[in-house]
């Protein structure tokens, strides 16, 4: 069978493999498609700390079909079609045993630490298959992995009904982050410096954009939210300045989730964050969010296909991706066929 492997950064090479082995918990799924992730973009210019090469079969957005699997308390059997959660636990730690097993202390994510979903088939853990209904097509649902990331920051920040909620950051997990709120009966205001994301945002359905360019942003708030800052505050970026502001855009008591990956270690002004006495949480991965993120999706809640730039073949990848590199405005979300 064929993988899409990365053997180091900069470089992506088409490999032959051997078909994979199911065991007992597991399932052999014949992968359809899977998305390009950011994290495969850092991967690729060897700016991800996280990635372990070589990466075979990177990517971890994956929709396949079931070819063999056991009989399971799922119900899931051969032809199904199904997404892959790609946070593989170790099922044993203190966060596994509670639940969280997203936050997994020897967690391993398929595509970064260990073998990814670009390839023909994987061998995949059961308990992390879930089936797509027939409504839905292959290439929306690869989005169902990165909504779910959104759908955890939403979650960690307890985002209620009637809340105003600033999403900073407007590339495709700030986009879905913001549906995420949407998706609670709350109002996200989605915030970037490049127009043209705003502008996508906008055209998806999304509310209120803001550039804030001019640093006017609380105002503009305030204009929103019957003369208020942000109920709520959700970080896509991991930018130095977002975190370091991010304190005078929000009320007092506001919850404030950090969902985007720093490059570098950061400042937080934690004398302000303490003065308004600011609940600060941080979001790994996500937990329980798929079915959501699958059902939001099918119910044409999320305007999948409008998000995707362009479909493309294993062989175009590297073109792409480099392309993604020198042009990251003219993309939202790639899809690979396998």
């Amino acid at each position: 069978m064929h993988a899409l492997t990365m053997p180091e950064p900069g470089k992506v090479i088409c490999q032959e493999l051997n078909m994979p082995v199911r065991s007992v918990d597991s399932a052999l799924v014949r992968m359809v498609c899977c998305g390009i992730c950011g994290s495969d973009i850092t991967a690729y210019k060897g700016s991800n700390p996280t990635v372990r090469y070589p990466i075979v079969g990177i990517g971890h957005e994956g929709i396949g079909v079931i070819e063999d699997i056991a009989p399971n308390d799922k119900g899931l059997k051969n032809g199904d079609r199904v997404a892959l959660e790609p946070y593989i636990p170790c099922g044993e730690c203190h966060e596994c045993v509670i639940g969280r097993y997203n936050n997994c202390e020897h967690l391993h994510v398929a595509g970064v630490h260990t073998s990814g979903m670009m390839m023909d088939y994987v061998s995949h853990p059961v308990s992390l298959i879930h089936k797509l209904p027939d409504c839905i097509d292959d290439i929306d649902a690869a989005l169902a992995e990165p909504f779910s990331i959104g759908l955890h920051g939403v979650a960690r920040g307890m985002i209620s009904k009637g809340e105003v909620c600033v999403v900073m950051g407007a590339g495709p997990i700030g986009i879905l982050t913001a549906f995420g709120v949407m998706s609670r009966g709350a109002t996200p205001i989605i915030v970037d410096i490049i127009q043209a994301r705003l502008d996508d945002a906008i055209s998806l359905g999304i509310p209120y954009a803001f550039n804030n360019k001019g640093n006017e942003l609380p105002e503009f708030i305030r204009s929103v939210n019957d003369g208020n800052l942000a109920d709520a505050f959700i970080d896509c970026t991991g930018s130095p300045a977002s975190l370091l502001t991010f304190h005078e855009y929000v009320r007092h008591g506001a919850r404030c989730v950090l969902l985007g990956w720093p490059k570098d270690i950061v400042q937080v002004n934690t004398i302000r964050c303490m003065q308004k006495e600011l609940d600060i949480l941080t979001s790994r991965n996500s937990k329980d969010k798929f079915p959501e993120a699958i059902k939001l999706i099918a119910d044409g809640f999320l305007p999948a296909r409008k998000m995707i730039t362009k479909v493309i073949t294993m062989e175009e990848f590297k073109d792409t991706i480099e392309d993604m590199i020198r042009s990251p405005q003219d993309y939202m979300k790639v899809i690979v066929r396998i």
